[in-house]
């Protein structure tokens, strides 16, 4: 760590516990001695910490970038609106305006509103749906954001032990694991919340289709937790690259390009719980955060986004797969073509874990902000890709 983070840092620590607001962005143990605690500014797909020096980033701000940092015509949207004002007494046209620019991608959502975070909206899909059922209990399988219903599988979550009760955690793609708690509590069960791809794992398809089965079977509503997918995986999110429509969905981080905004949506019939029960916060309607979702959504009706992304996650993939193959480095670059993730083979799951942090260190160190799972965005060009290749080449050959 530089002087200059080494004073801000411990700053940070005194006055923020974990030095951040969010637990992801914490030094990763093992990569401090490059890892920059703060940055500064960013633009496009590159990012300066406080020494200046730049990076081609790869985290995307743990998702939300999809376009690219300081993206014109969302910026421009937000710029305009900001002379009209942020929240008023009232409703803003902008709320309506959103809603169908979300609407016209998300093609199966008949109703949809807004909240402020991923976990907001997931808590939102899972209160609704038992106000809807009647029921308890709920079957979740990911991460979902703090709140108490998803937070019983951390150490000392601060829940009430009755809440362990009703809720029922299965691993990712864990089919028989999903049947048995259906066995056991289909009759009981509200609601599985799901998200419909787990990062740095395979996709599977199989998992997705058969809980939509098992739902439908025991009168449960499925809901999509897509903070991270929607808008990544495809314009219309995980609904449109499965082919599986659920009840509800959340969404949240791409589709503001990094302004705090989140929603949630289903069909009609199941959202009209909202007139018999009350879910509200006061800076739902906050109008720049809509401005930038439907500046976002028609940058993507107009151009070709995801192609571009895709593309340029294979060309980092394969260029990966290449120099491991080349160097005989025991790792092979995996996962979709928008966030590719490397897995290294060899060793014990902490000596897999020491070579990742080995590999990161000289990363940082040659400025590419590297992740576990690589995130695209429509700013990457080429270039940065190149470049990137480049890097990993010469770190590679360091560590061997």
């Amino acid at each position: 760590m530089t002087p200059k983070h080494e004073r801000h840092y411990k700053r940070a620590m005194e006055l923020i516990p974990w030095g951040t607001q969010t637990n992801a962005k914490r030094l990763t143990a093992g990569c401090e001695e490059t890892m920059p605690p703060f940055i500064k500014r960013a633009k496009g797909c590159h990012m300066w910490d406080l020494d200046d020096k730049e990076y081609i980033d790869y985290r995307c701000s743990l998702g939300p970038i999809i376009l690219g940092y300081c993206y014109p015509s969302v910026d421009a949207a937000v710029k305009k609106q900001m002379e009209n004002g942020s929240l008023f007494s009232m409703a803003s046209p902008l709320e309506v305006e959103a809603a169908e620019a979300l609407m016209e991608n998300l093609t199966w959502v008949e109703q949809i509103r807004f909240m402020k975070t991923g976990a907001d909206a997931c808590t939102c899909c899972t209160r609704l749906a038992r106000t809807f059922t009647g029921r308890d209990h709920i079957l979740t399988s990911g991460y979902h954001g703090f709140h108490d219903v998803f937070a019983l599988e951390w150490p000392n979550p601060g829940v009430p032990n009755c809440v362990r009760d009703t809720v029922h955690h299965v691993p990712y793609n864990d089919i028989e694991a999903a049947e048995k708690i259906f066995e056991t509590y289909g009759e009981q069960l509200a609601a599985a919340i799901i998200v419909p791809y787990e990062w740095q794992k395979e996709t599977c398809g199989e998992w997705i289709h058969r809980l939509r089965q098992l739902c439908d079977h025991y009168g449960s509503l499925l809901i999509f937790d897509e903070v991270l997918t929607g808008f990544r995986l495809a314009k219309g999110g995980a609904q449109e690259y499965y082919g599986v429509t659920p009840d509800f969905a959340a969404y949240a981080k791409a589709m503001a390009n990094g302004y705090p905004v989140s929603a949630y949506g289903g069909k009609r019939q199941y959202m009209q719980t909202l007139e018999n029960t009350i879910i509200t916060t006061t800076y739902a309607g906050e109008t720049l955060s809509l401005a930038a979702c439907i500046a976002v959504m028609e940058v993507m009706k107009n151009e070709s986004v995801h192609d571009h992304i895709n593309a340029m996650g294979r060309k980092l993939r394969d260029g990966f797969n290449a120099i491991f193959q080349q160097k005989g480095f025991p790792a092979e670059a995996r996962g979709l073509d928008m966030a590719p993730f490397i897995h290294h083979m060899d060793g014990s799951d902490d000596s897999q874990k020491e070579m990742r942090n080995r590999l990161f260190v000289r990363l940082y160190d040659k400025g590419v902000f590297a992740n576990d799972s690589w995130f695209i965005n429509y700013s990457h060009q080429s270039e940065d890709i190149e470049l990137t290749l480049e890097k990993m080449e010469q770190s590679i050959r360091e560590i061997k």
